[in-house]
């Protein structure tokens, strides 16, 4: 292990004069830097800078991974170097290794050596050696890449200046100076675009949490700057450009919530900075009403803090659900990518338009002509994606009741279907593959016939694969409703993760994986564990997303997984309920519920929680 300070960093393996480019705070190298030959430049103004040709050693020196990112696209213009080390002070637990993906084109192959240390602070420490310069940015590049992940086939890269933050905005000391308003409101003037957008692959709800401890941390003004206090002592320091790492939303998941208290950070944009990556995060975060100034958070994300209780947070539902609003408001207003689309929408010209959205195919197998119109509603009421069904209608036709009625339905909102008829004696995993290869859309998901899916199901988990990186995503199956009991049990278990597992009627993943892996395989069942398992053996990730937007439907037979009512009593983690009682964030169409005594959330029966109550309704 090396100490990761800037005088440890600068020895390297060859002699020669040394490069230091550091990016962050508190990246500023001290006077035992300042020797003759050592020299030193900030990233973030190397842009303009004259380098004569190949170094032998070039250090880049960032004080987290965001900052790591960001120095991607700043590092052109430097020369190249034989020995390049990229030091990373701080990152976040669920961060790995940086072992670099290889370019594929042969630029790398005059490597010699490669060495990876662990840091202080969970930073790391990467050292590439070769036996001809090579070109800085492609080693940032891939180093920052094995730090966060990422699919082996990825979205087309980022515009140049997508990680490059701009300014944080005029301070409150300038916005005090005479005649700084005159003419105009400066602050009135603030929009969402003035706020440095959320780099969704370094700051993200992984990692996030049902337990927490009772602690609420504030944020609060002291001295003009703000500071993170739980109880009696600051736990982060707020930087003054209100930038916010991995590592230190890594430190806050154990709180419970964080109070923000509109006092006055360095600036107005800053201040706004700090609570949309916060909220990406997916931290409860609760204030008082958000001031005028702050309007350039956005109305949603203003209104969703504003009008939360601290006290509700004390129930881990309501602080999950919570979270997953926060997260997603935040995430679709100051996210990256939504970002690069705008930039990208104000430059298109007929030569470059803006790629579309990705759409995604929603593969359907049933054999049980009653739960076709079931079916077709759930992926009928998704919002935020763009959505084509195929339909396998696998041992009947669309003459058997009520089917053709069904398709009829769906078609009339505007919505396109392929219905297609197999071979009744095709097994389960060839039906899929068949019903894949009639999809069109980007993306693939799976959802079974006979689970609820709540609206933003789909959205949630194109969002969970954009931040995570990972090849498949799904979420766990958190609410499993027993219908032979008439009893709803939350099981409890890692969310938020990259994970093994994940609800076989929630996998979403792109053509090329499926490809890779050969798709499902020809069984008749466990096609979605083979999968699973399929894709971790090619090095493949797999995220597992929160469970508010599913319920699994529990009958007494005619499941292709051959478990029973038991099964799910004994994994039950935290508690059962009697009747139907999803999410809230499922909202459930009236006309889907199951034949119970009692629905509602899962609220309505549990303990009351101050300022929230909800009537429970008999059904059928």
């Amino acid at each position: 292990m090396t100490d990761g300070s800037p005088a440890e960093a600068l020895r390297g393996r060859r002699p020669g004069r040394p490069l230091l480019c550091r990016i962050g705070a508190n990246t500023a190298p001290g006077p035992e830097l300042r020797e003759p030959g050592a020299e030193v430049v900030d990233l973030r103004a190397a842009a303009g800078l004259p380098f004569e040709g190949p170094v032998e050693r070039i250090v880049v020196l960032a004080a987290t991974t965001a900052d790591l990112r960001a120095a991607v696209p700043l590092s052109g213009a430097l020369p190249p170097a034989a020995e390049i080390r990229v030091v990373v002070t701080a990152s976040a637990p669920r961060t790995g290794p940086p072992f670099p993906p290889v370019p594929g084109l042969g630029q790398w192959e005059s490597l010699i050596d490669f060495q990876v240390d662990r840091l202080p602070e969970r930073g790391w420490s990467c050292t590439l050696a070769f036996t001809d310069p090579v070109e800085v940015r492609l080693v940032l590049a891939a180093v920052a890449r094995g730090l966060v992940g990422g699919r082996r086939c990825q979205e087309p890269p980022l515009p140049e200046n997508s990680h490059t933050p701009p300014a944080a905005g005029p301070t409150w000391r300038e916005l005090g100076r005479a005649g700084a308003l005159a003419g105009r409101s400066a602050l009135l003037d603030l929009s969402v675009g003035d706020v440095p957008a959320v780099d969704e692959r370094v700051v993200n709800p992984m990692g996030f949490t049902r337990v927490s401890k009772a602690a609420v941390g504030r944020l609060v003004s002291r001295g003009g700057r703000w500071v993170l206090a739980v109880g009696g002592g600051v736990r982060w320091r707020v930087p003054e450009d209100g930038a916010v790492s991995d590592a230190v939303v890594a430190g806050l998941r154990d709180l419970r919530a964080v109070r923000v208290e509109w006092g006055r950070h360095s600036g107005p944009v800053a201040a706004v900075r700090v609570v949309a990556n916060l909220a990406a995060a997916g931290i409860p975060l609760v204030s008082g009403t958000v001031p005028r100034w702050a309007r350039c958070l956005g109305t949603e994300l203003s209104d969703l803090i504003s009008h939360a209780q601290e006290r509700q947070m004390a129930d881990a539902q309501l602080r999950e659900e919570h979270s997953v609003r926060l997260r997603r408001a935040a995430l679709r207003l100051h996210g990256q990518y939504t970002r690069a689309r705008g930039l990208a929408a104000r430059q298109v010209t007929p030569v470059t338009p803006v790629p579309p959205e990705p759409s995604v195919s929603v593969v359907l197998c049933t054999r049980r002509p009653e739960m076709v119109g079931f079916a077709l509603r759930q992926v009928a009421r998704q919002r935020g994606v763009d959505v084509q069904a195929v339909l396998a209608l696998h041992g009947f036709g669309t003459d058997a009741p009520g089917v053709a009625e069904a398709v009829a339905a769906y078609r009339a909102r505007g919505r396109e279907l392929v219905v297609w008829e197999p071979d009744p004696a095709m097994v389960l995993g060839s039906v899929l593959n068949g019903a894949i290869a009639r999809a069109s859309g980007t993306l693939v998901a799976k959802m079974d016939d006979d689970d609820w899916s709540g609206p933003d199901h789909l959205s949630d988990l194109v969002l969970a694969r954009r931040y995570s990186g990972a090849d498949l995503v799904g979420t766990i199956a958190a609410f499993v409703y027993l219908e032979p009991l008439d009893r709803t049990v939350r099981l409890a278990d890692t969310t938020d993760a990259l994970h093994h597992k994940s609800a076989g009627g929630t996998l979403l993943t792109d053509r090329r994986t499926l490809e890779e892996t050969g798709g499902f395989q020809a069984v008749p069942t466990s096609e979605d564990t083979l999968l699973l398992a399929e894709i971790q053996r090619m090095g493949g990730r797999i995220h597992r997303g929160h469970g508010c937007n599913y319920v699994l439907r529990r009958k007494a037979a005619g499941h292709t997984w051959g478990v029973d009512a038991g099964y799910f009593l004994r994994l039950c983690g935290e508690r059962q309920l009697p009747g139907w009682r999803p999410s809230a964030l499922l909202e459930p169409d009236p006309e889907d519920l199951p034949p119970t005594g009692l629905a509602g959330t899962w609220r309505d029966l549990t303990e009351p929680v101050e300022g929230r109550g909800h009537p429970v309704r008999a059904v059928r």
